[in-house]
């Protein structure tokens, strides 16, 4: 009995499918006839794609008390038998089974155009911090750490689009250096500088930061806390 079949189609569609027969005389199992299309490191020497079949034969749970072996071996061979027939047929229809593959191809292709379009229109929306308070941001977290001899306070930032929250701070080494941590990672400050001023300016919250900015205007507009 089959519990599990995948149409042409959509094996074709997907590059991928299964048909699985109930495998008698084991627990859970099924026999498979699993078809996959191959390419990449799995292509044939001249790099052409390649469509593998395979029937794959359950090798555990068997349940001796449940059949007879004579039975299970008996089963499983007329499902084999099935399986191989099913097998010619596919691999027969090779040309055709490509054919939907592509057809797929080229609507995930444009899927993806499609994803990436509305991600770009959203990073468009959100007005980016920009380097130049970037910088100005990033040495006054320079210069906290430093005259405390201690991590700076941390600051919060969102990516622009889809909105990531990430936190950022100074951290003081005991060789006296000042390197910049994102989360736990460890940045190099023009990585700091970078990932900052590509940030969503409405998400930025400064924390304390904003003491030491000397520029007032920049301080009422941006590093208030939250930027409005």
């Amino acid at each position: 009995m089959i519990k599990q079949e995948d149409t042409f189609q959509q094996i074709g569609w997907n590059g991928d499918g299964y048909i699985k027969w109930e495998a008698k005389g084991y627990r859970n199992e099924t026999i498979d006839l699993h078809i996959q299309r191959k390419q990449g490191y799995y292509s044939t020497a001249d790099g052409k794609v390649e469509w593998r079949f395979d029937i794959e034969i359950p090798r555990w749970g068997r349940e001796y008390e449940e059949m007879k072996d004579s039975d299970v071996h008996s089963n499983t061979h007329k499902i084999y038998g099935e399986a191989l027939a099913k097998l010619k047929d596919f691999e027969s229809r090779i040309p055709e089974l490509e054919a939907e593959f592509q057809k797929g191809e080229a609507a995930r292709e444009a899927e993806k155009k499609r994803k990436e379009e509305e991600r770009q229109a959203k990073i468009a929306a959100d007005k980016a911090v920009g380097v130049k308070l970037a910088k100005t941001i990033c040495d006054n977290m320079v210069k906290q750490a430093r005259a405390t001899e201690q991590d700076s306070k941390e600051i919060v930032f969102q990516t622009r689009g889809d909105r990531t929250e990430h936190k950022m701070r100074c951290v003081f080494t005991h060789t006296g250096l000042t390197l910049f941590n994102i989360g736990w990672n460890r940045v190099s400050r023009k990585d700091a500088v970078r990932k900052l001023a590509d940030a969503w300016i409405n998400s930025v919250d400064t924390g304390d930061i904003k003491d030491d900015i000397p520029d007032a205007r920049m301080a009422a507009f941006m590093l208030g806390g939250v930027a409005k």
